[in-house]
């Protein structure tokens, strides 16, 4: 904040010395019988004013496109503290209240023999990305809103400086833009990231959705009657770290009758993923097989 203040007090002083050339040409200007000294100082400062103009407004959006960022930053970093507070909070509170649970044994099932307690996904945060939450037709699993925060900062600063980036191409050059300088201009102002940011909200809308009515839940472009559940299976996961040692994240997965394994839960907070697993074990009104999520 600092550096840009001072940097901001520079724009400052370069607007003043910027207005009073332009204000001097003018002057020179309005002459009638100006003498040869003054018509090569007006030539001087045509070139002069021209060339600082151009500069000059540039650079005011450099400032537009570095204070809209920061906006995005700050939008960005108290969504995502703000989530996790209130996360915290959440599990914390006297309303929450801890619900003793029994799991199935799947060593005494045939299909619980039969399915691999490897994990579905090679994947897996070490925080709550995605949770179970009610609606109008039942239950859908989406991501939390420190995932959709990230999405939407990604969204907006690729915006940001894609917007500015043309509102500065067609003020400045006077000219109609190409097919061609517009892509050039939208990949190397924003458009990775804006790109990056559309990804993100799709891959961060609901996953999973269980129609209580209607008695099915689709998952994975699946769509499974409620009839087909067989069991939850709840295991332990390490993912390993390009950087650091690694963490332990947690999968729920759904069993069907015929064996088959479908993803509903993939994060590494312990304490919702148990409690979302026993929401879900009672609408579907079956086990839970734990394995090493204690």
């Amino acid at each position: 904040m600092p550096e840009l203040q001072t940097k901001y007090e520079v724009f400052n002083q370069q607007e003043i010395g910027l207005n009073q050339q332009v204000k001097k040409l003018d002057s020179l200007k309005q002459l009638k019988q100006p003498t040869r000294k003054k018509l090569n100082e007006i030539k001087r400062l045509e070139i002069t004013v021209s060339v600082k103009k151009l500069g000059f407004e540039k650079q005011r959006y450099l400032y537009y496109k570095t204070g809209g960022m920061l906006l995005v930053l700050i939008f960005m970093f108290t969504g995502m503290f703000g989530s996790s507070y209130w996360v915290k909070i959440k599990k914390t509170s006297p309303k929450n209240k801890e619900v003793s649970f029994t799991f199935g044994d799947f060593s005494q099932d045939v299909i619980g023999q039969q399915i691999s307690w490897e994990a579905t996904e090679g994947s897996g945060s070490n925080f709550l990305s995605e949770y179970l939450k009610k609606t109008n037709t039942g239950y859908k699993i989406s991501s939390s809103s420190y995932m959709k925060f990230v999405a939407w900062s990604f969204f907006l600063i690729g915006a940001n400086y894609i917007i500015w980036s043309f509102i500065e191409f067609f003020e400045l050059s006077k000219k109609t833009m190409t097919f061609m300088e517009g892509g050039k201009l939208f990949f190397t102002s924003g458009g990775v990231f804006l790109l990056v940011g559309i990804f993100l909200l799709i891959t961060t809308s609901a996953k999973v959705h269980l129609h209580m009515r209607k008695r099915k839940i689709i998952v994975g472009g699946e769509i499974i009657p409620f009839q087909q559940v067989y069991a939850l299976q709840l295991l332990e996961k390490f993912i390993e770290g390009k950087s650091s040692g690694g963490y332990f994240c947690y999968e729920l997965n759904l069993i069907t009758k015929e064996a088959v394994r479908f993803n509903l839960l993939n994060h590494g907070d312990k304490q919702y993923i148990l409690s979302d697993t026993v929401k879900i074990s009672k609408v579907f009104k079956v086990p839970v097989w734990n394995k090493g999520v204690l």
